[in-house]
């Protein structure tokens, strides 16, 4: 399925990379801490009044861990215990949060959080079984989740509302079969049909958002702040259906060491018809890519795309032919 939204590379991009060292007096031992940053992403003004501006955005850094350690069990297709956790029952349901493996065999996977206990945690698996994901020894982190409310605020939003989807600014959040628009009415997050709060709708780490600006006056200047990613990452892809799926990290990447040909049952093919298409937004349009077995290709054009870039901060919309569901590894491009 093509990506229907016909909306309209991120501007100015700022990265920062803070890494601390702690040297003792004897030289010994070296201690580092995470990297942190940030990543700006703008969303022009609009033209005029009805031609919105439009960009496909990703949110490649993570919100600072409330709680790193070891798997001490898994107990079950979606529960698990963690060493040293003292928590508070449900502390990381009330408000939305992950949890990421960040050593194992399965490193960069990520589960929302359903329920927790003072050391267990129930997850949404999103159809796997935790026993052939998680290991008793792998390190986890527990990080709060970016939401619609988080991103984009909630009683003091930055986005420009309106009592009316059509007034406002929108976010569509793809939800495996079709576009979900999300505005701002002044008040809280509303969904286009439903009245209901939508301030805490989870925004996965995986997950692209396409945000369309229809304020004339100013730019949406999008600032995120966080960890930067230090392990290989994991997204998961539809089969036979489509996916629109971050950048994860924030550097610039060609699309051929996005690996997305690399992976499982990916379908290459002569023609952008017969094969998987990645769509990637270049301002007022989606460009066709395609895999042709050898090199990857635009459709139209049989120059060879592999150094196209996909700048840091955007999304592609992924529509695959394979009937199987895959996930995308990415192993970290950069040194941290």
């Amino acid at each position: 399925m093509k990506p229907s939204p016909s909306f309209s590379r991120p501007a100015a991009l700022a990265l920062f990379l803070s890494i601390a060292s702690l040297i003792p007096a004897d030289a010994q031992t070296t201690a580092t801490t995470t990297p942190v940053g940030f990543i700006t992403v703008t969303v022009p003004a609009a033209v005029d009044a009805s031609t919105p501006s439009n960009k496909a955005i990703s949110i490649p850094l993570y919100n600072p861990a409330d709680f790193v350690s070891a798997v001490a069990s898994v107990d079950s297709a979606s529960a698990f215990t963690m060493t040293g956790a003292t928590w508070t029952a449900n502390q990381f349901a009330t408000t939305p949060h992950f949890v990421r493996i960040k050593t194992g065999a399965q490193v960069g996977k990520f589960f929302l959080i359903v329920s927790n206990t003072t050391n267990q945690l129930t997850v949404d698996t999103r159809g796997a079984a935790l026993g052939t994901v998680l290991a008793v020894n792998d390190t986890c982190e527990i990080v709060p989740a970016n939401t619609l409310g988080s991103i984009f605020g909630t009683t003091t939003p930055i986005v420009k509302t309106g009592a009316t989807v059509n007034l406002a600014d929108k976010v569509f959040i793809w939800n495996g079969s079709a576009w979900d628009t999300y505005y701002h009415n002044g008040a809280n997050w509303r969904k286009s049909g439903s009245l209901a709060n939508q301030n805490n709708v989870v925004i996965y780490p995986d997950e692209g958002l396409f945000v369309a600006r229809v304020d004339t006056t100013a730019p949406l200047a999008l600032t995120f702040l966080g960890t930067v990613p230090s392990t290989a990452e994991q997204s998961d892809l539809a089969g036979a259906g489509s996916t629109f799926v971050g950048n994860r990290f924030p550097v610039d990447l060609q699309l051929v060491s996005l690996g997305l040909h690399l992976t499982p049952n990916w379908v290459s093919g002569a023609t952008v018809d017969v094969a998987d298409k990645v769509f990637v937004w270049n301002g007022a349009a989606w460009d066709s890519y395609y895999y042709n077995g050898t090199n990857w290709r635009k459709s139209g054009n049989l120059a060879n795309q592999n150094t196209a870039v996909i700048p840091a901060g955007t999304s592609l919309f992924i529509t695959r032919a394979s009937a199987s569901a895959a996930t995308l590894t990415q192993p970290l491009p950069y040194t941290p």
